[in-house]
């Protein structure tokens, strides 16, 4: 008994201290009785935070292993016209002028009563012991460079960023009875290229919304308190992008808001701002709150299953990107944003930047027409490295809101696959450091498809030169005869050559197929190279490529190796690191072209080789194939 009186007592002491940091007289879930009413803050119009009741329904303990949760009804005039409001979460919730905790959870839709989840107070406050030891534990990287190199060196699509874009599981204790969703403010963008998305979006916990608000000068928000409207910016400028909720607690610098996680990603730095409701939207199937987020004034540093805690002395990293737009319909258009740079959101954060660009470049210049683009500019490290982004794209005759602008969207997917490759990596890397691009657009489709390859020989000697012809066709129906002379190596081994005549993605693909691991980096060094050697779309590929007795070594082709070597090398291989070479390039050239290049032909020629016959103690040369 006495120890158990102990413990009580330690807890208390602990949680008298935690309350002492913020300020506020608190009242622990265990005090909590069905029946009690209250009164919880929030705001819903303007910055002017309002009061509505609250009357407690019971306590679920253990809703997660050690953590309960109190059920309560929402009342009041504005509780009973918009229910439970995405943008809520957060809102304090006081009894007998005790804080208690946050509006955290909905119960259901079409309800004809707003039941909410009230994340208590106390483990809420454990989330600042938690950033007390933010040394010990570090952001984590989500995603892996393998699927942003792969994207960069064959193209992105959709299903690509589906794929990556999977929310992660959340714990739920009840079928109905869930997260309150937190509105994902998109200021300036237009619905219609966000719609594809939306389900994804929601899987995350967000309800997408629509809002003015970007680019001019911001208001700075100086002070919270509880009840005030929080953003966390993921971008920020001519467009942005960011979530809104509820504050529940202020101390020295500090807050706590949401009561509940985003992803419970832990240690964070995530621009933290204020935000003004435009309006509180009513809704059957569940109400949200419009919202413009004010200045950036702190970083989010710690998103826990309990809630986000917001530092206002604390700076976030952010990326500056800039873009400027030059087309002959239009004056040369510019644009800035500002990415937020964490490594926990990294697989989010390159898509926010996709869809920013592709909606600036869509609005900069003439709506519904096929065109192409030039992209050019850099992506740019903080120890002055580049990467350069120079290549052509090109729209197609297709279905869908953005056919006419397929050329922004894929050279979108290219900036911003490059950039998750480098934020994505494990390597000891610096900082990206700014974004440079310009666009030129040129009107109509410019694109041609490899339509046949044939070569002036079917079987060829070491030595030999071979003549190779390719036909182009464009979209136009015009086509084009490029010739190239090849010349085979004295020493080639082997009875067959393989020529393949491509556009760039389609020769990497192949590659890939044949060596993967080639393109996986080793170091953030080789992720550089990997990306500085990317093929360009604009380019006409020809590889030859001949049988080969070799090894592939973690990624390094060693071709040409002995059947002794050979044995030994596999002996020693059995950990997986090699794996046998099946034929190496001998030839490959990139012959510049005025247009997309798309498609891929190969063909295959016998190789003749000499022997060694002895005759009457005299030996001469034979060929046989």
């Amino acid at each position: 008994m006495k120890k158990i009186l102990y413990i009580l007592f330690v807890f208390a002491i602990a949680f008298n201290a935690a309350a002492n940091d913020w300020g506020v007289a608190t009242m622990p879930a265990s005090e909590v009785k069905p029946g009690m009413t209250g009164t919880a803050r929030t705001v819903f119009y303007g910055e002017h935070i309002e009061e509505f009741g609250v009357e407690i329904i019971r306590v679920m303990t253990d809703f997660y292993p050690g953590v309960d949760v109190i059920l309560a009804r929402l009342l009041g005039e504005k509780a009973e016209k918009n229910g439970v409001v995405s943008g809520m979460s957060g809102s304090p919730v006081y009894i007998d002028g005790k804080l208690v905790g946050a509006v955290a959870y909905r119960f259901g839709q079409f309800m004809k009563e707003p039941i909410a989840g009230i994340m208590p107070i106390e483990t809420m406050f454990d989330i600042l012991g938690k950033e007390k030891r933010r040394g010990v534990e570090t952001s984590k990287r989500n995603g892996a460079v393998e699927d942003f190199m792969h994207a960069a060196l064959v193209g992105a699509d959709e299903a690509f960023w589906t794929r990556l874009l999977q929310p992660p599981g959340r714990e739920t204790a009840a079928p109905n009875f869930r997260i309150i969703s937190s509105p994902l403010v998109f200021a300036g963008f237009q619905p219609e290229l966000l719609r594809p998305y939306e389900s994804l979006f929601t899987g995350m916990g967000f309800t997408p919304t629509f809002s003015g608000g970007a680019g001019g000068s911001k208001t700075i928000k100086s002070s919270f308190e509880p009840g005030s409207a929080v953003s966390i910016v993921f971008l920020s400028g001519d467009l942005s992008i960011e979530a809104t909720g509820t504050v529940t607690a202020v101390g020295d610098n500090k807050l706590l808001a949401f009561g509940h996680q985003l992803f419970n990603f832990g240690p964070i730095r995530l621009p933290l701002a204020g935000a003004e409701v435009y309006a509180t939207l009513p809704s059957i199937m569940g109400s949200s709150k419009m919202t413009t987020a004010t200045a950036i004034v702190g970083a989010f540093v710690q998103d826990r299953m309990s809630g986000a805690l917001g530092d206002l002395t604390v700076q976030p990293k952010m990326i500056p990107v800039s873009l400027q737009i030059e087309s002959p319909f239009h004056d040369r258009t510019s644009f800035s944003f500002n990415l937020a740079d964490d490594p926990s959101f990294n697989n989010l954060l390159p898509f926010y930047l996709r869809i920013a660009l592709i909606q600036a470049m869509n609005a900069a210049r003439l709506a519904g027409e096929l065109n192409s683009s030039y992209l050019n500019g850099a992506i740019t490290l903080a120890d002055g490295r580049k990467v350069e982004l120079n290549d052509f794209f090109t729209s197609r005759q297709t279905f869908g809101f953005l056919a006419s602008g397929q050329d922004l969207v894929s050279a979108s997917d290219l900036v911003t696959v490059l950039l998750g490759a480098l934020m994505v990596n494990d390597f000891a890397s610096p900082q990206v450091a700014g974004v440079d691009l310009k666009v030129r657009t040129v009107p109509d489709a410019h694109y041609a498809m490899v339509e046949s390859v044939w070569q002036d020989k079917t079987i060829v000697k070491p030595g030999d030169d071979l003549t190779l012809s390719v036909r182009l066709r464009d979209n136009k129906g015009k086509s084009q005869k490029i010739t190239r002379q090849i010349h085979i190596p004295e020493n080639i081994a082997g009875k067959r050559l393989t020529v393949i005549v491509s556009s760039g993605s389609s020769l990497s693909r192949y590659e890939m197929q044949v060596n993967r691991d080639k393109f996986v980096p080793r170091s953030f060094d080789h992720l550089l190279k990997i990306l500085a050697k990317r093929r360009k779309s604009q380019n006409l590929y020809i590889q030859v490529r001949a049988l080969d007795s070799g090894l592939i070594v973690d990624g390094e082709e060693m071709p040409g190796l002995p059947p002794s070597v050979l044995n030994v090398m596999n002996t020693r291989s059995s950990g997986g690191v090699s794996k046998r070479l099946r034929d190496r390039v001998i030839y490959e050239a990139a012959i510049p072209m005025q247009d997309v290049i798309l498609g891929a032909k190969r063909l295959s020629l016998q190789i003749e080789q000499p022997v060694k016959a002895t005759n009457n103690n005299k030996s001469r040369k034979t060929w046989f194939y």
